[in-house]
């Protein structure tokens, strides 16, 4: 089985860094504050659809999107692992999982935020994200990953807290996990109707643990 994990809201709990960051990006460009229910009610991919909410123009987005990338980096030292993270990553490992993050976050920053979190270090067989700080989507990197590495879909489960990674994982043909607490409300996540809506990453730990054991 491979594992495709989400990184922001998923594995780290960065929603309150992110909010913060938004408003002091949004202040120094003479945009209105948001909330964080707000946020969480509103987020969505492409995130250019989402700062077109809060009306933010075309023409200020690429620099918004970059100065709040900068920020977001320059503070991420605050953000903490998701609760259940570390031990869900390592139960999957000791099972023999493959594990795979997939992430529309610009992939040399992914992949240094990973290695600030020394107990997820090896633990994962590929981080793949963009190229860019524009986060539009990351549908096509799963969608490439399968086809580089001949991984079956069926044997794939993302795990995610958006309805991005619900349509990411529909159209690769794989199941789909969400979990509560992350970039997008309890009510949006349900309206993704090819995923299951859990909880806690533990729920989606013992779900997959009963299923290995029943097949074994």
């Amino acid at each position: 089985m491979t594992i495709l994990w989400d990184w922001n809201g998923t594995l780290v709990a960065d929603v309150p860094h992110v909010v913060r960051m938004n408003n002091q990006t949004l202040a120094r460009f003479g945009y209105r504050p948001t909330s964080e229910a707000e946020y969480r009610a509103k987020f969505r991919h492409p995130v250019q659809d989402y700062y077109r909410d809060l009306g933010v123009t075309d023409e200020d987005f690429p620099r918004i999107a970059k100065a709040w990338n900068q920020a977001y980096v320059d503070g991420f030292d605050c953000v903490p692992l998701n609760q259940g993270a570390t031990e869900a990553v390592r139960r999957f490992r000791e099972a023999g999982y493959k594990q795979v993050i997939i992430s529309a976050s610009q992939v040399d920053q992914l992949r240094k935020q990973v290695m600030h979190f020394p107990e997820l270090r090896g633990m994962f067989d590929e981080v793949l994200g963009l190229d860019n700080q524009l986060a539009v989507s990351k549908v096509h990197l799963a969608v490439e990953y399968l086809k580089r590495t001949g991984d079956r879909a069926e044997d794939c489960v993302f795990l995610g807290d958006t309805t991005h990674d619900a349509e990411t994982a529909k159209t690769i043909g794989c199941r789909c996990f969400l979990i509560e607490g992350g970039h997008q409300e309890t009510q949006v996540l349900r309206t993704a109707p090819n995923a299951t809506v859990l909880s806690t990453l533990m729920e989606a730990v013992h779900l997959l643990e009963r299923e290995n054991g029943s097949r074994g």
